[in-house]
């Protein structure tokens, strides 16, 4: 009796232990599975250029980079789909767009300097400005604008220090604003700067726009933000232009573009179009100059500037 009671009890033990190991086992696997998948659910982190290279420009802006002269888009399996769209709307679409005449601005000249807001010249006309990060191009721009060399340039930064005025002839007038950010002078200099500029753009009545100019390998930096707030507090309008686009390739300038038109969403007095050009290939100018005098309300039909470009055509 006494025997058949002690088997009872082992095996009792022995079943007991069977289902100790099996709830311990039981919960291990839920825990393995459970942090399994909180592994694979948590969140990627990827670093700014990661993210900046994920961005998918829309076949419209590169179809427009590439009639402004910036290079097409390279025949890889990376924008195999770009290319596909492509392809399907030149089918769809027969008609071809017909290339812009040669727009050109009259003959640009100095007529005054301003290093204090007294010797600001007496209005006469509307006025567009330009301004930007020192050494961003801005000079190399406007001499590509006019066609000429009157606007001194230099790789060092801050050459240009005070507010210059330029005629482009009778039709309006160009104006050369100092640099701000990084400059070859002291603090006090550079904070002078900026006093007379926000004394220009608060004041001048004959101010239609400023053209502010940026990097396109840069983008919109900490300077620029804080010069654009400047601006918004004031009220001007002002668009971006991007020099220098020549230094990137196609996809990342598209890219770019994109940030940048990001960028300004909440500055009401932005232009939301950003303006892309190359002083050194001449991407983009003839469409800049084209924009500029439209906006200066000076723009003519297309059969005046072709046949300007083209005496013969006139006489036949």
């Amino acid at each position: 009796m006494m025997q058949h009671c002690r088997s009872l009890l082992i095996a009792a033990e022995h079943q007991s232990g069977r289902c100790l190991f099996a709830k311990r086992s039981s919960s291990l696997c839920f825990s393995t599975r459970f942090t399994s998948t909180s592994t694979n659910t948590a969140p990627e982190t990827l670093s700014n250029r990661q993210k900046f290279n994920r961005i998918q420009p829309p076949l419209k802006l590169y179809e427009k980079l590439e009639r402004l002269g910036f290079g097409t888009l390279r025949t890889t399996k990376r924008y195999q789909t770009v290319h596909k769209q492509k392809s399907q709307k030149t089918k769809s679409v027969h008609s071809e767009v017909a290339p812009e005449p040669e727009y050109q601005l009259p003959l640009m000249s100095f007529y005054a300097g301003a290093k204090t807001p007294a010797s600001f010249p007496v209005e006469n006309g509307e006025e567009v400005a330009f301004v930007g990060r020192s050494n961003v191009g801005k000079s190399s721009l406007l001499n590509s604008l006019a066609s000429t060399t009157i606007v001194r340039t230099s790789d060092k930064p801050g050459l240009t220090q005070q507010i210059n005025f330029y005629s482009v002839g009778r039709l309006f007038t160009m104006v050369d604003m100092p640099g701000y950010g990084f400059a070859f002078v002291d603090d006090e200099q550079r904070q002078q700067w900026r006093n007379l500029m926000e004394r220009y753009v608060s004041e001048r009545k004959a101010l239609k726009r400023i053209f502010v100019v940026i990097d396109a390998r840069h983008g919109i930096k900490v300077a620029d933000l804080d010069f654009l707030k400047m601006l918004e507090t004031k009220r001007v309008k002002f668009q971006i232009i991007m020099t220098k686009c020549d230094l990137q390739v196609l996809p990342t300038l598209a890219r770019r573009i994109m940030v940048v038109q990001d960028a300004i969403q909440p500055f009401r007095n932005a232009v939301k179009h950003v303006i892309v050009v190359s002083s050194k290939t001449g991407a983009g100018i003839n469409q800049m100059r084209k924009e500029m005098l439209f906006l200066m309300g000076h723009l003519k039909e297309k059969e005046f500037y072709q046949e300007k470009a083209n005496p013969k055509l006139d006489k036949k």
